[in-house]
């Protein structure tokens, strides 16, 4: 029997238990043929080898090909995907300058905010200053109008006062004699009622007699203002074209051709009922001069046109008078002028 056992150095060890004694060319042919079994299963493992081999080669062509139409295709979307992006980049540029035009756009609206906002702070300062000043007129009206009753008991008081002086007036004119009566010719006069030329003569002592010079009738002459009016002591009487009075009272003589000093003299206001005398009795004040009208010191000068000049306070009134005090003007014009003689007993 067969044990499986060959030693295939030694041939002539090799025993064999098969019912007798195998000979040499037996077991070299069985052998040979295993040999050749082997190389068979060899080759045929060899063929199947090279068959998936090839297999491997061609699936691996076909993948190359595969690949190569990949990367065509990745090629082909890569350059149009890199035309679009050049494309979006001209797009995204132009976005970018509409981008920072709009940023300018908000820059400029931000700034003009803040300028309005400064302007509604500017007026909301404004506004309540209104307010604060509209709450203090309120309380200064409402003051003036609590403060409007006491006046209007004080106007009535003063014009029951002045109906009473007037009255009195009346009586004292009445008690006068004919030969004092002379100073009603002031009832003709175009610048100073009744009462104002009674209060004139108390202020200087005298009563206003006779009109001796008139611009409507003697035209600012100079000529004729000597001849009627020289030889008495004189009020002067002035309206101006802008409707203010004003006057002046001279006790020395206007005749020759010198200064005199009048320490007695005085300017008038004749609306404001203020009088003005000499600053000192060392002056010398009224100037005399045959070929002009009357002028005292350099305070009021009458020219022979019809134009007077104002320079108080200078010989007349104090240093704390001003010259709006007496007239207001530097200069004015005369709308009329009246000179009456003042009589002293």
């Amino acid at each position: 029997m067969f044990d499986g056992k060959i030693d295939f150095m030694d041939f002539n060890k090799i025993k064999i238990n098969y019912g007798g004694k195998l000979t040499c060319r037996k077991i070299f042919k069985k052998k040979y043929i295993i040999f050749l079994i082997l190389s068979l299963i060899g080759l045929i493992v060899l063929i199947s080898l090279y068959t998936v081999k090839n297999k491997n080669i061609n699936s691996a062509s076909n993948d190359i090909e595969n690949y190569k139409k990949r990367q065509s295709e990745i090629e082909n979307n890569y350059n149009a995907v890199k035309t679009r992006n050049d494309k979006e980049e001209i797009d995204l540029s132009q976005y970018r300058n509409q981008i920072t035009s709009i940023k300018n756009d908000i820059e400029g609206v931000s700034r003009k905010e803040e300028s309005i906002k400064k302007v509604n702070k500017q007026i909301k300062t404004e506004r309540d200053e209104l307010e604060k000043r509209s709450t203090s007129l309120s309380l200064e009206y409402k003051t003036q109008f609590e403060l409007k009753g006491v006046y209007e008991q004080k106007i009535s008081s003063l014009t029951t006062l002045l109906n009473s002086l007037k009255t009195e007036y009346e009586k004292l004119k009445e008690q006068k004699t004919d030969k004092d009566d002379n100073k009603l010719n002031i009832k003709f006069s175009k610048i100073v009622s009744l009462g104002e030329a009674f209060n004139i003569e108390k202020t200087v002592g005298g009563n206003i007699g006779d009109k001796c010079f008139d611009n409507v009738e003697d035209n600012f002459s100079a000529k004729i203002f000597h001849e009627k009016c020289d030889k008495y002591p004189t009020l002067l009487l002035i309206r101006t074209d802008d409707d203010k009075r004003i006057g002046a009272f001279i006790r020395v003589p206007q005749d020759g051709n010198e200064i005199k000093k009048d320490p007695n003299s005085c300017l008038i206001n004749i609306d404001t009922n203020k009088y003005y005398y000499v600053a000192s009795p060392e002056y010398s004040t009224i100037v005399c001069d045959p070929n002009e009208l009357t002028q005292m010191g350099v305070d009021l000068k009458i020219k022979t046109d019809g134009k007077g000049i104002n320079m108080f306070p200078l010989n007349y009134g104090k240093n704390t008078d001003s010259m709006r005090d007496f007239y207001g003007d530097k200069s004015f014009n005369i709308k009329n002028f009246e000179i009456y003689k003042v009589i002293f007993k």
